[in-house]
């Protein structure tokens, strides 16, 4: 009891519940959770994707087969952006690598 009332512990999930346990790979009770590997995998061709096409839209605009520049410039904003995110991602993924691997020297 604080100050006359009644406290209640803070109930969390179960982590029987949880959808991934570090180090395995598991089925989240039909969640549909994919492994980090699928994700980052699927990540990168999105990206790739986004690339091509604005490269493709990049190409139209260029033989005058696009009358909407700003189509084109959303799509090379789209891509530009994905691809520093995944720079981003690819950065700390290096550096937690290096850390792990420098604990176990």
């Amino acid at each position: 009891m604080i100050d006359g009332m009644r406290v209640e512990p803070v109930k969390g999930p179960n982590p029987a519940d949880l959808p991934v346990t570090v180090g395995t790979v598991r089925h989240d009770k039909g969640r549909g959770v994919k492994p980090f590997s699928e994700v980052l995998k699927s990540s990168i061709m999105k990206v790739n994707q986004l690339e091509i096409d604005a490269n493709n839209l990049t190409n139209r605009l260029a033989l005058g087969e696009v009358d909407d520049i700003s189509e084109v410039s959303i799509a090379v904003e789209k891509a530009e952006l994905a691809l520093r995110l995944m720079v981003q991602i690819r950065d700390k993924m290096v550096d937690a690598y290096q850390q792990i691997s420098r604990m176990g020297a």
